[in-house]
């Protein structure tokens, strides 16, 4: 009888090291962060009504109603975000694309902040609204995505600076 064994790639010492750097641990927050809009609501309305960020009407654009749901763009973006942030973790050999990535998801973080002001003011309720948690995580994403950013572009510039030492 022989015995084999499985190389799982949770027992690869590369994958451990990956996760010991500490721009994985940002970007992994900062996927927390982008994963718990869905499930905090966005705004509390004076009746007590909750907002969630897949719950929005329809966005009126130039005097077409039902144009496209606000909804879907909103949830959509948010998923977009959170694999960007999940799978930049995973591309610990490529630092010059990982700092790429960074900025591309730090610029849709903002796209989506932005979106989100713009859906919450342009509201047609009376009812005074108080912003949610969900409102705030993503600004919390994107300093988690800073902050990794921060941490690749200090890990190439430490490999650069000793293959200028050999």
């Amino acid at each position: 009888m022989s015995v084999y064994f499985i190389n799982l790639h949770v027992f690869d010492l590369n994958y451990i090291k990956m996760i010991q750097r500490i721009q994985s641990l940002w970007l992994f927050l900062a996927f927390i962060a982008s994963g718990l809009i869905f499930l905090f609501p966005i705004f509390v309305f004076d009746n007590q009504a909750t907002v969630f960020i897949q719950s929005f009407d329809t966005i009126k654009i130039a005097g077409i109603d039902d144009f496209i749901q606000a909804g879907y763009v909103l949830a959509g973006l948010t998923a977009i975000i959170s694999g960007f942030s999940l799978a930049n973790i995973f591309f610990y050999k490529k630092r010059t694309l990982q700092m790429r990535i960074c900025t591309f998801n730090s610029l849709l973080i903002i796209f989506l902040t932005a979106l989100i002001a713009a859906f919450s003011f342009t509201s047609e309720t009376t009812a005074i609204q108080t912003f949610g948690l969900s409102s705030v995580l993503p600004i919390i994403a994107f300093i988690f995505n800073l902050m990794a950013r921060r941490s690749i572009k200090k890990d190439e510039q430490l490999i650069k600076s000793i293959d200028r030492i050999r």
